[in-house]
């Protein structure tokens, strides 16, 4: 697995927004997401930041104990996956 971390580490939150999904999580100042990719996926993905924003397109992953999207845990480690 590919496991990254996201952290709001300013004053303000930081909105992490999931592509292709319609999907957001609002991660406030100090707090912390984990996001973890299964180990092999077909393209890279990609990863744009902004001011308060934080845009994830996912890569398009092969399907691997029948899912094929991320999972997201938040700092308390409760999955939040969408």
């Amino acid at each position: 697995m590919f496991r990254f971390q996201v952290m709001a580490d300013g004053p303000d939150p930081l909105t992490v927004h999931f592509e292709p999904l319609p999907w957001e999580v609002v991660v406030e100042p100090g707090d912390h997401i984990l996001i973890e990719w299964p180990e092999s996926f077909g393209s890279p993905g990609s990863i744009c930041h902004e001011p308060g924003r934080l845009t994830i397109l996912e890569p398009n992953f092969p399907l691997v104990d029948g899912r094929n999207w991320a999972r997201v845990w938040d700092s308390s480690g409760k999955e939040i996956t969408y």
